[in-house]
């Protein structure tokens, strides 16, 4: 996943320092605040990929930073540092919502496993791989060339969130005809769908340093989304 970024509050500017060193590798911008106020501030500005809060912060501790940004923002992962004799504290952080909790002080394998393991998460989750520079966001549903995206029209942007939410399926001409012109009031047809899908493919084609359509039409069988092998 590329150009992630990361909120941290920590009020301690030592460990704010150390453990960015620590993660620095990870994130391409990083926007930090020792306060939760601030914080929350920063999230609502720059909505991070990730946010990483201590528990002890003044004015707002980490914990109600976490509960108002939940109220708005379900799927940011949201890591709470916490002491050990904080244990009590984080029982609360369950109903809250937090992705994962790092005790302090910090084990650097620990915290580097935990924000890895939330990355590939956020990854899967979010992300269709179509090639080694090509990916599509499924919360934008936005198509993304390196770091452009790629402007899209409806009916293209349609198509690509039924095909990438369903990567294992084949669909028939007929069954997205049915998924993509279900609200229209014109007549159509399963020959909209194969014209759609060819106009489509032209424009990626020509348009991208790329030699392979990222849709495939089996015999038989249908559309889906090409297997991408990560390796």
């Amino acid at each position: 996943m590329d150009a992630l970024t990361l909120l941290y509050a920590e009020n301690d500017v030592d460990t704010l320092q150390d453990t960015l060193f620590l993660l620095g590798e990870y994130f391409t911008s990083t926007y930090t605040a020792q306060d939760g106020k601030s914080a929350l501030e920063l999230y609502d500005k720059n909505r991070p990929d990730i946010v990483l809060l201590d528990i002890n912060l003044p004015l707002m501790d980490g914990l109600e930073c976490a509960r108002k940004i939940r109220q708005t923002d379900e799927e940011t992962p949201i890591v709470i540092v916490s002491a050990y004799s904080d244990r009590d504290k984080l029982l609360n952080a369950i109903n809250i919502g937090v992705s994962a909790y790092v005790a302090k002080p910090f084990k650097i394998k620990e915290i580097q496993e935990t924000i890895e393991r939330l990355i590939e998460k956020k990854a899967t989750k979010g992300e269709v791989l179509l090639g080694s520079d090509l990916k599509w966001s499924l919360q934008l549903k936005k198509l993304y060339y390196k770091t452009e995206q790629i402007p899209l029209t409806r009916s293209e942007i349609s198509l690509m969130n039924i095909l990438c939410q369903n990567r294992q399926k084949f669909f028939t001409p007929k069954e997205l005809k049915e998924e993509l012109f279900s609200d229209s009031k014109k007549d159509t047809d399963s020959n909209n769908v194969t014209q759609l899908i060819s106009r489509f493919k032209k424009k990626i084609l020509t348009t991208l340093d790329i030699d392979i359509f990222f849709i495939e039409n089996i015999y038989g069988a249908g559309y889906r989304i090409r297997t991408i092998n990560s390796n």
